[in-house]
């Protein structure tokens, strides 16, 4: 049994596990990390997880367009777990985790690109999830509601009625501006194609075309 040293994808700290391990958890930030200089026997094994990793990126890409901010990072983890060493899950992980975007897409830079994400593109899907209009309309939709429910009673008791209409009015607006703004601010997100996908879809044209000529 022998220890070997792994770098963790997430916070670049050293993870030290038994060379027979698929896979351990770094001490630093508690995440799993696989081991690629896994010993099966007496042979090194250095896993080859590129298929795997791309068709992960493409789902978290798809995530993305869709605006599930959840599933897209799951998939952009998972990845990350897979293959850390490509720019496109640095690119991903920087429109994901704001706060971290810099050293993201500095880190991002470093390595090549599996062709998924690049870094122009996330200024594209910067807010694809849209959080902070949804958040900001969420919040006009409750405050019109406690307005309206409490200048019910007042307007009632002192009959002030004019004061019922104007709450309402009021917050009928806030809601309206709050909604307009969500949806102005909604990324325009090309629906995402890749290029083997489009030499597939050529390729099936072509079959297609040649099996109705050869028909005829």
């Amino acid at each position: 049994m022998t220890l070997v040293v792994c770098t963790c994808p997430y916070c670049g700290g050293e993870v030290r596990m038994e060379d027979t391990l698929a896979s351990g958890f770094c001490t630093y930030c508690g995440r799993q990390v696989i081991n690629d200089k896994a010993v099966v026997g007496n042979i090194n094994v250095r896993m080859d997880y590129r298929s795997d990793v791309v068709n992960t990126l493409k789902l978290a890409k798809y995530a993305m367009y869709d605006g599930d901010s959840a599933s897209a990072v799951a998939f952009v983890n998972k990845a990350m777990q897979m293959d850390a060493e490509n720019s496109d899950v640095w690119f991903m992980d920087a429109v994901i985790d704001r706060r971290n975007a810099e050293k993201d897409i500095a880190r991002g830079r470093q390595y090549p690109s599996l062709g998924i994400f690049s870094e122009s593109e996330i200024e594209v899907y910067r807010n694809f999830d849209n959080t902070t209009g949804q958040t900001l309309f969420l919040v006009a939709i409750i405050f019109a509601f406690f307005a309206i429910f409490a200048s019910v009673p007042v307007g009632i008791i002192f009959e002030m009625y004019y004061l019922i209409a104007t709450v309402f009015a009021v917050g009928i607006i806030a809601v309206l501006l709050a909604y307009f703004n969500m949806r102005s601010k909604k990324p325009n997100i090309p629906r995402p194609v890749f290029k083997d996908e489009e030499d597939a879809a050529c390729d099936a044209a072509y079959e297609e075309t040649m099996r109705r000529i050869g028909g005829n």
